[in-house]
């Protein structure tokens, strides 16, 4: 299915609504930091619009695993990271929903206040819930590095770390998507 810096993806082999995950390395500080967030905001998480469910571990033939919900689109297919989806707009009907949905993952993303370590927008899905409707969803480097993460305990902090986290995501995506993040939507979408 794929790989991204710090584990292999494949899709489940009994269920392709779920994926495995395998660390490169069994000791990754990344995957142990995506652990403890789930483990100690398990609630938040089970409410979240935006992040993948998580269904626990699996031993395979190339170690143990991780099984996650896929993105999957209302039709089966694969949905498209957002990297790939705003490449991909440009018509202006295509810019006015890719608008849309960027202002609608920015109440959600606000709203949930997850933590997530940096904004690479390949960790961020398009999903298809009919012809017409999409939602953004999280797959991957949810949590903190920092050795007291107080974004997983106070709401208020958790939520005002994601204003600073969105406000560079939309920075960084004026100026890979001026065609999509032009001036007057920039002013809209900032926090």
């Amino acid at each position: 299915m794929g790989a991204g810096g710090h584990q292999a993806a494949y899709i489940h082999p009994e269920d392709p609504s779920k994926c495995v995950k395998i660390a490169f390395d069994p000791n990754d500080g990344d995957v142990k930091k995506e652990l403890r967030y789930r483990r100690i905001c398990a609630d938040k998480l089970s409410r979240s619009k935006l992040v993948t469910k998580f269904y626990g571990s699996v031993d395979t033939d190339k170690g143990s695993a991780l099984v996650f919900e896929r993105v999957l689109d209302f039709d089966g297919s694969r949905s498209l990271d957002l990297k790939d989806y705003l490449s991909a707009a440009r018509s202006t009907e295509e810019i006015d929903r890719a608008r849309a949905l960027l202002l609608d993952f920015r109440r959600d993303f606000l709203d949930e206040g997850i933590a997530i370590v940096d904004t690479d927008i390949t960790n961020f899905m398009v999903q298809r819930l009919s012809p017409t409707e999409s939602q953004m969803r999280i797959v991957d480097n949810i949590g903190t590095p920092v050795l007291i993460p107080l974004v997983y305990w106070s709401e208020m902090i958790a939520r005002r770390k994601a204003r600073r986290v969105w406000n560079k995501l939309v920075d960084w995506l004026k100026e890979n998507y001026p065609s999509v993040v032009d001036e007057n939507f920039y002013a809209a979408l900032r926090s």
